[in-house]
């Protein structure tokens, strides 16, 4: 259980539940954008980087959310001002350190790439 507040919200893009055609065959159905809860998000390490002609600008983003919340390994994130972001690897729990200590939030780490 979390006691650190959720006072911001994100959305998620999430994969909607399979649904069967008319054949019968199990597809994915629509897409969704779901609003979570997080204790906190930032950006950091913009890195530019020139190939090809085209000057591409890296920017990472990283939230604190509680772990059923977290966006999986395939799903978006959009910020506020409406900017989405790819998620990178899996969600970071340090709940189970030496120190005991469980604040009962995970870490997402996001990739934007503009240009």
């Amino acid at each position: 259980m979390a006691f650190v507040p959720l006072k911001y919200t994100l959305e998620v893009k999430r994969e909607g539940e399979p649904v069967r055609d008319r054949f019968g065959d199990l597809i994915p159905s629509l897409a969704s954008w779901v609003t979570i809860p997080v204790a906190s998000w930032w950006v950091d390490k913009t890195e530019e980087k020139q190939d090809d002609s085209v000057l591409r600008t890296i920017d990472y983003l990283h939230l604190h959310c509680r772990p059923g919340d977290a966006p999986g390994e395939a799903e978006v994130v959009r910020t506020p001002d409406g900017r989405e972001w790819a998620v990178q690897g899996r969600v970071e729990d340090y709940s189970h350190g030496w120190h005991g200590w469980d604040s009962g939030l995970v870490v997402v780490h996001c990739k934007g790439v503009a240009g």
